[in-house]
């Protein structure tokens, strides 16, 4: 039986909800430090070498531009998700436009990371299941979410969230005795150029850009007007996650290590020995944390597909849209012929996705404010 509680096809009073500025925080980290965490130390450091620290601030600061402006959009249109208020601030074709193309960024995005998903199952915990079962699997738990409460889907973030956590810091502090100070060194990377360093901060950006669920949760908020803060503190604790683990990692293996290693977190985790032995393998502790962030990070993906599916077309049986979109993120995920050509089609998606989920926000707050449009105007 699928989760929700509303009636299918029925639309949903929003602030009826309920739900929480801590949900909401609880909701922007955990979708935060999902899948990416794996393999992002190597492609900033790829970038900007020794400055990878360094430019994985600098792309927290970018995106943090698009999570602000989308924040007070969610003030100022309290009762609207961003599918709403693209069409009050831009017209109805301009509108619904920017909306498909926002829900059509996750459903490749959210094909793509399952894809990465499966492939590090497959590379580092069950080598003899097939991609296509992981995939599977990873996608029928999403659908089986069926959307129609948006109190559960907070309810199934706030749950994991200490899953994922607790197990990251008790694995991962133990790491910081290896960390070499000259493998930070220079600070702003060998080379020194603002090219190396906006490379890798846009690469930090590209793998955070699912701040976006703010915009589609605050409406169902409590008090919608707290978005600000519950937003805020869930990006600081989520970008203080990332830059800590791009950190750590480029100081344990060095800038010319690292770009050999396919996942350097993974590879940190095997590194680690706890006294006495009491673990023998550290790694699964960190494995198992990891893919409850994948789920939280792919279930977030496929919320803002389905809700925001629905309501661009105004078609409420979401259990319907997720079955649907099902074989659609399920061949996505299978195009790639390898690794390498997976993590090209990512980084080529995200880039787009820097002028959806950061210009576009920025854009959106600006044109409100210089046009006056509030809640209720058309």
């Amino acid at each position: 039986m699928f989760f929700g509680g509303e009636k299918e096809g029925i639309p949903i009073n929003k602030h009826s909800e309920s739900i929480s500025t801590v949900q909401v925080a609880v909701i922007t980290t955990s979708t935060m430090i999902g899948i990416p965490v794996l393999a992002l130390p190597r492609f900033v450091a790829d970038q900007a070498g020794s400055g990878a620290p360094l430019a994985s601030v600098i792309g927290v600061m970018i995106t943090f531009a698009g999570l602000l402006a989308t924040l007070l959009l969610g003030r100022r249109f309290p009762s609207e998700t961003i599918i709403g208020y693209n069409q009050i601030i831009l017209g109805k074709w301009l509108g619904r436009l920017m909306s498909l193309l926002l829900v059509v960024f996750f459903v490749l995005l959210m094909g793509l990371e399952i894809r990465q998903f499966a492939e590090v199952v497959a590379g580092a915990l069950l080598p003899d299941t097939p991609i296509r079962v992981s995939i599977f699997i990873m996608i029928f738990l999403c659908v089986a979410a069926g959307f129609q409460s948006v109190a559960t889907f907070a309810y199934i973030h706030f749950f994991y969230f200490p899953l994922i956590l607790i197990p990251f810091f008790i694995v991962m502090i133990p790491a910081f005795r290896d960390i070499t100070s000259y493998h930070l060194l220079p600070i702003a990377g060998s080379d020194s150029s603002l090219r190396s360093m906006l490379g890798g901060g846009l690469v930090t950006a590209q793998a955070v850009l699912n701040f976006i669920i703010v915009g589609m949760v605050i409406p169902f908020m409590k008090k919608p007007k707290h978005c600000v803060s519950g937003g805020i503190w869930g990006f600081i604790i989520g970008s203080a996650m990332v830059i800590g683990l791009i950190t750590m990692t480029v100081g344990v293996f060095g800038e010319r290590e690292i770009v050999e290693l396919i996942w350097p977190t993974l590879v940190l985790g095997r590194m680690i020995k706890v006294p006495s032995e009491v673990l023998a393998r550290v790694d699964s502790i960190l494995l198992i944390s990891w893919i409850y962030a994948v789920f939280t990070t792919t279930l977030s993906y496929y919320f803002i597909v389905v809700r925001g599916a629905g309501e661009l077309f105004r078609f409420h049986r979401y259990r319907l849209i997720s079955i649907i979109g099902a074989p659609i993120i399920f061949t996505i995920a299978v195009i790639p012929r390898n690794i390498m050509q997976m993590y090209n089609y990512i980084l080529a998606v995200t880039l787009w996705g820097l002028l959806i989920c950061i210009v576009h926000p920025v854009f959106l707050l600006i044109v409100a404010k210089l046009t006056g449009k509030k809640e209720g105007m058309s």
